[in-house]
């Protein structure tokens, strides 16, 4: 694999966002080191993957390799990004001999011949337990599932289909 276009190294701050009115939220992935500050937008699942896979992988690791590493919240980002993309591919790793993990994301407009990562950066156990808590609050801030068919919920009602259309309205 190629280097990547923005090798962030070690990140300074990690964070996650939703924009937008539920139903319409775009979500991202912030990253951050001395040199950059990246925006990496992408699918509601592919940020909720990233989360869940840092949830699984921390647990695990907690069990086998132990650490009082603290909690480390992000920084303030503001407005200023040098690069912004939307991601068609995640890959996320652990580096076992630096206790870290890797996270890679790829350009959805880059060359499909080209396997280079646009982003690459390095983040501690106590960012990724920060991040992953974050994402798990922005996905699940959206709009409400409906427990029958489990579409969302829109703010004007819902018809379920597995209600045959009857009922419609926020309960299903």
């Amino acid at each position: 694999m190629e280097t990547p276009a923005y090798d962030l190294g070690r990140a300074l701050s990690v964070d996650a966002e939703a924009i937008g009115e539920p139903g319409r939220r775009r979500f991202r992935l912030l990253a951050r080191s001395s040199v950059y500050a990246v925006a990496v937008w992408m699918e509601k699942e592919q940020l909720a993957g990233i989360g869940a896979w840092f949830d699984e992988t921390l647990a695990r690791l907690e069990t086998e390799r132990p650490t009082e590493e603290p909690d480390v919240e992000p920084l303030p980002f503001g407005d200023a990004l040098d690069v912004e993309f939307q991601a068609a591919k995640i890959g996320l790793g652990y580096v076992e001999e630096e206790d870290l993990f890797a996270l890679q994301a790829f350009d959805a407009e880059a060359d499909d011949e080209e396997e280079r990562p646009t982003l690459h950066c390095l983040l501690s156990r106590g960012q990724c337990r920060v991040l992953s808590r974050k994402i798990g609050e922005v996905v699940t801030a959206g709009r409400p599932i409906c427990p029958l068919c489990e579409r969302p919920i829109d703010p004007e009602g819902h018809a379920c289909p597995r209600s045959n259309g009857h009922r419609t309205g926020d309960r299903a």
